[in-house]
């Protein structure tokens, strides 16, 4: 019998929340950028409306971080050892998946070699670390909201529109792609 892992009993209702927590940081980054676009004209309107959205932004990252960060060790185990970094268990999986749909494999030609999965694994690992520095540029747009807003510092309005723009991108691409390892191998 294989040892528990950190949390691992609870990973799929902790994925779940971590979704639901994904897709609010989605919403509140582009809110945040749609909302302090008009700074770079010189324009500032919805400031304080924009400084609470800069305020949840952060706290969604960090705590949607920090949810990810306690699921890493089942992800580690059971999808990424056990899985994606394993090509006998795709080529298995693969096998399994034909026999249901078309039957067993009855000659050489029908012979199953499983996809590499490791780019899905790469492309995994390259998202979490972009996600870490995310976080530390939520944190910085949140103390420059709070201590430079454009508003009171005008010449800052492009680095301030730039960070906002670098994380709701990271937020849209750490989504997709974690929806993405998800489809191809859920935990649990």
């Amino acid at each position: 019998m294989a040892a528990r892992l950190f949390l691992e009993g609870l990973a799929r209702p902790l994925l779940v929340v971590h979704a639901i927590g994904a897709a609010a940081l989605v919403a509140a980054s582009t809110h945040h950028l749609l909302w302090c676009r008009s700074y770079l004209s010189g324009r500032f309107v919805r400031v304080h409306a924009e400084r609470r959205f800069a305020l949840i932004v952060s706290l969604l990252f960090v705590g949607n971080f920090v949810l990810g960060a306690s699921l890493y060790p089942t992800y580690k185990v059971r999808v990424r050892a056990e899985y994606l970094d394993s090509q006998a268990a795709a080529t298995d999986e693969a096998r399994l998946r034909q026999a249901a749909r078309l039957g067993p494999p009855d000659s050489k030609k029908d012979a199953i070699v499983g996809q590499s999965l490791m780019p899905v694994a790469r492309t995994f690992d390259i998202k979490e670390h972009f996600m870490a520095l995310a976080v530390a540029v939520s944190l910085a747009l949140l103390w420059l909201s709070r201590r430079a807003h454009p508003q009171d510092e005008p010449r800052i309005a492009p680095l301030y529109v730039g960070l906002s723009a670098l994380i709701c991108l990271s937020t849209w691409s750490g989504a997709i792609i974690g929806l993405y390892v998800t489809m191809v191998r859920p935990i649990g």
